[in-house]
């Protein structure tokens, strides 16, 4: 299967976000492969799945060492990719003469329960009440952020919520509204649950 033209794609992106000038070529090789499994149909989110999917040409302990290792900065990765949505919103609310969204909420990614005997639990998991299977769960408890038009939604901003941290998930709701930096003359509407 050749993958060449949809690698050119996300390239060509990267490039818009200006990220080839800040990132080094191999960063942006792990990147761009890293983002074509993301978005193959199968993926299950295993670092062996994005081996599989992406046809990487390494082996597959090459991209646990650039996860662990690597000098790239996920924060600037991120705060660009922010930049970028909310360029197209504002521009698309703007044209459309439409305001803009910000959806809040919180989901919990379930995992299977920890093993007696099992070394270590996985990193950031604990039990969490669950409204959709009423009891706790075991995973990890997300909030996200969303901002939208009537027509697009981008995924925006995530943190993971850890009890023990001593920050409330509203804390974490104020944080990430506190980072979006919107120059509309449209309203905004903040929609969130109770």
């Amino acid at each position: 299967m050749n993958r060449l033209a949809h690698h050119q794609g996300i390239h060509k992106f990267f490039f818009t976000l200006g990220l080839t000038l800040q990132l080094s070529k191999p960063v942006i090789k792990h990147l761009i492969h890293i983002v074509d499994a993301l978005t193959t149909k199968g993926f299950s989110g295993t670092l062996t799945d994005v081996h599989h999917w992406s046809f990487h040409p390494n082996h597959r302990t090459t991209l646990s060492h650039f996860f662990t290792k690597s000098p790239w900065d996920e924060e600037r990765l991120l705060g660009k990719l922010q930049e970028w949505i909310l360029s197209q919103v504002e521009r698309l609310a703007k044209w459309k003469h439409q305001p803009l969204f910000v959806s809040i909420d919180d989901t919990i990614c379930q995992k299977t329960k920890p093993s007696s005997r099992a070394a270590h639990a996985i990193q950031g998991c604990d039990w969490h009440y669950s409204h959709k299977d009423h009891q706790s769960v075991w995973g990890h408890s997300l909030v996200w952020l969303m901002v939208h038009t009537f027509t697009q939604a981008f995924p925006f901003a995530f943190r993971l919520y850890d009890k023990k941290a001593g920050r409330s998930k509203i804390d974490l709701a104020m944080e990430m509204l506190s980072s979006i930096k919107v120059k509309l003359t449209q309203p905004v509407y903040v929609l969130m649950d109770s």
